[in-house]
């Protein structure tokens, strides 16, 4: 990628820092106070595709950052789980008003054995789809798949797949064809003062690293647009993260990096929200129909740091907020129309906030994630600590992916 025309030292500091090198990396990992403690409430990434196994619409999740990474506040691969406290959302909004029409609830009970849990899956209508509790219909029940032991799908009452699981974070982010000095603000994020596990290459964005995978599929759905975002909800309800495009708590909603003026990334509304820590929270805890009231002037001032013009604010403030994933059959798959597991949504984002970068010659981007992704259910990558039988590093000792 080159940069094809001049660009001021503020355009650097604002871009290549505020972007890239907050601890949260252009994705959502460790995005909040909150979910720093929380591990288990942490959304990392999430994506929303056509389903190879049943052609309906599948959506995923996942949780527990950086696991099996060994950094401070993780747990190893064999050991992560989702917390029984919790309630675990896929939301749909169908009519366009950044409400939840349909959702899908998630719950898992106390380990049984090591890692493994029992599952719940319900379907919630209308007033129950918003009301993040433990509501809606039973759809379907059993249990979460632990480290190299026997898969367990549950099968819903419409059909629905559903798995919950140990993986490779799915998570990618081309960085290596990037110049400087962009190159070098990831670089130090990647390996800098945030900690984050890193190697020189796109597919080990944070090293070799694992997360919790809740993957849903979903026959019926998907034959007309809708909007989609994720929610993590407490017993009472109550929202503690939630995610919808890629990355924008990570561009948007930022600490200064160490050595640039704290002034830039003070919360617009300060009394409201002291702290980016603040911020956070509070925006993990709203819904989508509340975004352009609660944080339109936040968006606003990054996008004025970013040098949007001035006549093109108020619909880049537009497209990004209310904060969910649209999906359109009608129109060609990826992102920002879905987003699957191998495109880099992060350079997607870079590049339409960024007039001045240009992929370098010879270069096509985005490019497309390389991890060992399967076109069957749950299509996400064996865990960095998958055991293979003797002599193979192809054939798992238990099936990992549905026939």
């Amino acid at each position: 990628m080159k940069f094809t025309k001049p660009f001021s030292k503020y355009f650097i500091c604002s871009t290549a820092v505020a972007l890239l090198c907050s601890p949260v990396l252009a994705s959502d990992h460790r995005d909040s106070p909150y979910t720093q403690q929380n591990p288990q409430a942490d959304i990392g990434d999430v994506f929303l595709f056509q389903g190879a196994q049943t052609g309906g619409l599948a959506m995923a999740m996942t949780l527990n950052p950086l696991s099996g990474s060994g950094a401070d506040g993780t747990l190893p691969s064999d050991k992560i789980t989702l917390s029984p406290d919790l309630i675990y959302i896929f939301n749909f909004d169908t009519d366009g008003d950044a409400k939840a029409d349909i959702a899908y609830k998630i719950k898992a009970g106390k380990a049984t054995t090591g890692q493994q849990q029992p599952l719940e899956l319900r379907k919630a209508i209308g007033a129950e789809a918003r009301d993040a509790k433990w509501s809606g219909t039973v759809h379907g029940t059993g249990e979460t798949t632990a480290l190299n032991q026997e898969m367990h799908v549950v099968t819903g009452k419409m059909d629905e797949l559903l798995f919950v699981g140990p993986r490779r974070d799915p998570f990618f982010f081309d960085f290596l064809t990037v110049d400087a000095p962009v190159a070098l603000a990831i670089k130090e994020a990647l390996a800098g003062g945030d900690h984050l596990p890193a190697a020189g290459s796109s597919e080990l964005a944070f090293g070799r690293t694992d997360m919790t995978l809740i993957v849903l599929e979903v026959p019926d759905l998907g034959a007309d647009p809708l909007n989609y975002w994720v929610t993590v909800a407490d017993g009472s309800g109550e929202t503690v993260d939630r995610m919808g495009r890629a990355g924008i708590q990570g561009i948007y909603l930022v600490d200064a990096p160490t050595g640039y003026n704290t002034e830039y990334y003070t919360p617009r509304n300060a009394a409201k929200y002291p702290t980016i820590g603040d911020l956070n929270n509070a925006y993990n805890a709203s819904s989508p129909d509340q975004d352009g009231a609660n944080y339109g002037e936040q968006f606003t001032y990054r996008f004025q740091q970013l040098e949007v013009s001035q006549d093109k604010l108020a619909d880049k403030v537009a497209f990004y907020l209310p904060d969910m994933i649209h999906w359109d059959p009608s129109a060609n798959a990826g992102y920002p129309n879905g987003r699957n597991l191998r495109e880099d949504a992060i350079f997607w984002t870079l590049f339409d906030l960024n007039p001045f970068m240009q992929p370098a010659d010879g270069v096509e981007l985005p490019h497309i994630g390389t991890q060992r992704m399967s076109d069957r259910f749950p299509y996400v990558a064996p865990s960095i600590n998958q055991a293979f039988k003797p002599g193979s590093q192809l054939e798992p000792v238990f099936p990992i992916f549905m026939k």
